[in-house]
This record gives C-alpha cells, structure tokens and sequence, in this order.
C-alpha cells in the first residue's frame, strides 16, 4: 500500500521493484494505492498481469489545507476543495473496511507511506484482531527528516505504534524511533535494480535527479557550478525534475548567466540520463537512504553528495565512492566538482569502486532480507 502507485521518483521505483520480486518468488501480489498519482508524474511500468493494482480514490485529493478564518470559510471555492477532500477520504476508508475483511489473515500488507496506515486505522483496522490482515509499516525517510519536517515523527509514532513491525532504512534509524517508543522496529535497506539503459558514451556532465523543491536545494548545485564553470568550458549541468521552484531555479540561471546549466525537467528514463552522466550531485536538505545514488552507482557513476543524513554516508564511502561534503557548503560542493572533472583517474576508480559497492542492493539480496523477516513474523 503507497499514496499512489506507479509515480515518478525513488518510491514509486521501490515500490514496483517490490511487487516484481515478491511475484517472482510466489506471492500473490497486490499493489494498493491510495489516490491516483498527479496529472503529469506517473511512471511507465511494465508488470505481469496477475499483480493486481488498485487505487482507492478516484481522482487526487485538492491540496490540503485548513480553514483558519470566517474569512476563509466564506470563500466557497476553498471550502469546496475542503469538502471534496473529505469525500475522496471517506470513499478511500469505506473500501478499506471491505477490504480487510476481504484480505484476512493471511494477508500481509506492507504500508510503505504513514498516509496509507492512517487510513487504515479510520477504516476500523485492529492489530489486536487475529481476523485483520498483518501490517508492516515502513518510513522512507531519515529520523532527523521526520523530526524536522512537519508531523512525520508524531505520525510515524502513532499510526505504526500497534503494527507487527515498523521497518526502517537503516539500524541506526530503526534505534532512534526506538528511542522514541517504538518497540517493533526493524530495517530493511531499499532493493535497487540496474535502471534500464542503453550503453552510449558518456559526457562531461553533472546531473541532478531531484524535485524543483525546498527539500532538493538544487539552487545550492547551481551555485556552486557557478563558481567552477569557467575553469571547464567542457562541462555542464543538467537538473532533471518538477517542482513549484522551476521558476527561482530559471530565474537563477538567467540573472547570473550561469553558462551550460539547465533544467530538463521529469524523466522516467533514469537511466540512459545516468549512462550518459560522469558525476551524480545530490544537495538536498534530507534524505533516508536515496535510491538514486544506488541507480547511479550501478550505472559506475559517483555521487558528491551533501551530509544531510546518515543514509548519506551508508552509501557513499567519501574519497573512494564518491564524495560527501558538508551540508550546504558551496565552496566545500564546487570543490569537490571541480577535483572529479579534472582527475580522471580518480574519477574512473571511484566509478568502478561505486559500481561494485551498490551491488549489496540488489533485488535478490533485498528481498532474502524481507521473507527473513516474514519468517520471523510468522514464528
């Protein structure tokens, strides 16, 4: 169960390589979405026909937001959007509670989004009754990135409170919400196949996969180009996604006439955008632990990444697979940049050191982890 099923970026891609290799190995498989995804960001994806996909809501809920003011509630368009959103989430919860009859015990579902639990706590489901289905709950996201982004760490701690396991990233995200009052956690890293790719040269290029948003700080990647471009007239930066902050980023680019950066915006081809790459940058604010450095590891090319969480060193061993610099750091950032384009050697030993080391993420590695855990479920 996901907010939606088949959107772009590294959920959407977990969550198909999931229901791939639980198919694969003979589970009756069922991929659950809560609403559809937005108009624009669904992914291509190619699955067996006996995976059954099936969305709750018929359309995406409007923006959520909240009434404050009498001012508000006499702005009917906004109240409408308010009204509707309550309907799709009623509609949502009333076909969850036939569901969970329907799915019984011996279905197991893996909540991969806290939005997916919630509704199923709304829709009457019960830990405590050997009637409902088993619940894995999982995060996504770092411990810092839940305590510091809006009410992830309330509700990560209340919706995945009574569910058999809460499965995180990595062990150190697992003890902290441990710490927190959690006394069912577990971690499983994300399973990272090879993105699909046709074998092509590469070219003298940074690339950046990532949202056009606060959280991506993908202005901190302009930055920095800024201030190495001219010493590699030979270079470029390219900034795949889409986000309410394409127009700061353009804006950016344009005022101080950053030379040879654009913004390309979303892709589904992730990776004949990585085989054609050099370097991989990422500068967000938060992660947990990022499949697109895995993706691009795979494709032998190395991440300079801020240290925004500790998912970040979990992937990257700093001078040998890539480099990890401090968070928001332009001069650390476009150093960095600069060392890789200009030493080759370095650059192709840290492509081949990246390429083995994402390996340890393989699907079938992944999943032996999963169905030990279901063993252990099940005893």
């Amino acid at each position: 169960m996901a907010n939606d099923v088949d959107r772009l970026g590294g959920v959407g891609r977990f969550i198909n390589e999931m229901a791939l290799g639980f198919h694969s190995r003979g589970y009756e498989t069922e991929l659950v979405g809560v609403s559809p995804p937005p108009a624009g960001h669904r992914q291509v994806v190619q699955r067996p026909a006996e995976i059954v996909v099936r969305t709750l809501m018929p359309e995406s809920p409007p923006e959520d937001w909240v009434l404050r003011s009498d001012a508000d509630k006499r702005d009917k368009a906004r109240v409408a959007r308010h009204e509707r959103r309550f309907e799709l989430r009623e509609i949502a919860v009333a076909q969850l509670r036939e569901l969970i009859e329907f799915w019984g015990p011996r279905t197991l579902i893996i909540c991969t989004q806290v939005y997916g639990m919630e509704h199923m706590l709304e829709a009457g489901y019960d830990a405590d009754d050997s009637s409902h289905p088993r619940v894995i709950g999982q995060y996504h996201g770092s411990f810092t990135g839940a305590q510091n982004t809006g009410n992830d760490l309330r509700r990560v701690l209340k919706a995945y409170d009574t569910v058999d396991r809460s499965v995180f990233l990595t062990a150190a995200y697992a003890e902290e919400f441990r710490k927190k009052g959690l006394n069912n956690t577990y971690w499983v890293p994300n399973p990272v196949a090879t993105p699909a790719h046709t074998e092509k040269e590469r070219s003298n290029t940074f690339v950046a996969l990532g949202r056009y948003d606060e959280e991506k700080s993908l202005h901190y990647l302009l930055a920095a180009w800024n201030e190495v471009s001219e010493q590699l007239p030979d270079w470029r930066v390219e900034l795949y996604g889409e986000g309410p902050l394409r127009p700061q980023l353009q804006s950016m680019i344009d005022d101080r006439s950053i030379p040879r950066a654009q913004l390309m915006g979303k892709t589904d081809q992730v990776g004949e955008v990585l085989i054609g790459s050099k370097v991989h940058v990422l500068t967000s604010q938060v992660e947990g632990l990022p499949i697109a450095i895995v993706e691009a590891g795979l494709l032998g090319v190395p991440t300079v990444a801020f240290d925004c969480s500790p998912g970040i060193r979990e992937l990257i061993d700093s001078e040998r697979t890539g480099l990890v610099v401090p968070k928001n750091n332009v001069r650390e950032l476009s150093e960095a940049m600069l060392s890789l384009a200009e030493d080759h050697e370095t650059l192709s030993s840290m492509s081949e050191a990246c390429a083995a080391e994402s390996k340890r993420y393989a699907p079938g590695k992944i999943l032996d982890q999963w169905e030990d855990l279901f063993f252990q479920m099940s005893r």
